[in-house]
């Protein structure tokens, strides 16, 4: 890319693109008039481009042009973010023309969480906010791919749930009895301990049946009251709708506004070399998986102070689920419940875990609860809680 050297340039054009290339940068006359006027009437106009930043962001709620003259100057760091992060992730169809557009589309965001104060550059600050924004949307985008059909609906929420029903085209009266369907799914098919959630299998025919009984039971609480189930066939093909409206839902077709109209580009040389083997991409992803296993051993600190503030009934519970891996089943007989019961205790318990760790996310790494990353946290969770209380395994005498 040829990088923007003048003030006026600067804060008043545009990237262009063409395919996954820097194809050059485009003017917007009216920005560049009105950069004009403020380099005449400053009293310094060969200030750096950090001083006009900070004017234009200081300016925000009273200059009709501020955002978008913030806009012109984030260009590059927008660039750059989408070129590292899309490379990255290899598994997830994303050209960087469409990380781009990921990112631009949340600058106003990043604008409103930005703060001078904190002593960051806007630029440094953005390009920094524009990667994470790439890689929330391909984080979620590469966990709906590699998830089973049977993980995804799992994971799903009943809101993520009717929004797919309703873009798949389902009418209120049908999503209602497709929403139970889902609910009674969830109750009968839970994830072993020791299994990750996106690698649920296939419900087996008692399973089926299960869900079928238990929806042809609670059916007669909607209005109108939907027809019965039969247990086999009916519930699984049900099911699969389910997570492929879903599936649809989560990962639109993405298509790039600057994708070639004809095949008619070559791609530089530069562009094809391989970057997985370099020593710079090494020590990234060195740094990357240095960075992760710091953030889960801070996780870890977190939850252990949290179990530790629990109850005895509750810490009893955690240790029979996770520790002696006793099903719920057998739990329930041990304590003289019903089986709903020990998994509504487990639910509220990992929901407390997983509020403390939102809560520490958002005071220590200032990540939003809307964040991808912290959609993945109660899976998080789950897998600690297995290596927290799997048997310590016996020393071997040499």
């Amino acid at each position: 890319m040829r990088p923007r050297t003048d003030i006026l340039a600067i804060f008043s054009t545009f990237i262009q693109l063409a395919g996954d290339r820097f194809d050059g940068w485009t003017p917007d006359p009216r920005l560049a008039e009105s950069m004009r006027q403020q380099l005449l009437d400053a009293d310094d106009a060969n200030r750096a481009e950090a001083f006009w930043a900070l004017h234009w962001y200081r300016l925000l709620q009273q200059h009709p042009r501020a955002a978008v003259h913030l806009w012109a100057y984030l260009q590059e760091p927008c660039y750059w973010a989408a070129n590292r992060v899309t490379r990255r992730f290899a598994m997830v169809q994303c050209s960087l023309a469409d990380g781009f557009q990921i990112a631009i589309a949340n600058t106003d965001r990043i604008l409103y969480g930005y703060n001078p104060d904190y002593g960051s550059s806007l630029k440094a600050y953005a390009r920094t906010a524009f990667g994470n924004c790439i890689r929330d949307q391909l984080r979620q985008q590469q966990d709906i791919y590699i998830s089973s059909d049977w993980g995804l609906l799992r994971r799903l929420s009943q809101t993520q749930l009717n929004q797919a029903l309703l873009a798949a085209g389902f009418i209120p009266s049908q999503i209602g009895a497709l929403v139970l369907m889902w609910q009674c799914f969830r109750a009968i098919c839970i994830p072993e301990p020791g299994r990750p959630v996106r690698a649920l299998p296939a419900p087996d025919k008692t399973q089926l049946e299960d869900i079928a009984k238990r929806y042809n039971h609670l059916r007669q609480q909607l209005a109108p009251e939907p027809p019965a189930l039969e247990p086999t066939t009916q519930v699984t093909v049900t099911l699969m709708q389910l997570a492929a409206a879903a599936r649809a839902y989560l990962t639109p077709a993405v298509t790039s506004l600057n994708q070639l109209q004809y095949e008619d580009s070559v791609e530089e040389q530069i562009d094809a070399l391989p970057t997985d083997s370099t020593p710079m991409a090494q020590l990234l992803a060195a740094e990357a998986y240095t960075q992760q296993q710091q953030r889960l051993r801070q996780i870890g600190v977190v939850l252990k102070e949290e179990i530790a503030n629990l109850d005895v009934a509750s810490q009893t519970l955690l240790n029979l689920y996770y520790h002696q891996a006793l099903t719920q089943k057998d739990i329930a007989s041990q304590l003289h419940l019903r089986q709903y019961q020990v998994s509504r205790k487990l639910s509220r318990i990992r929901q407390q875990l997983l509020l403390s760790v939102v809560n520490w996310s958002q005071e220590t790494l200032h990540i939003s609860t809307e964040s991808a990353v912290l959609a993945n946290v109660s899976e998080v969770i789950h897998e600690w809680l297995q290596r927290h209380y799997s048997p310590e395994p016996p020393e071997v005498s040499e």
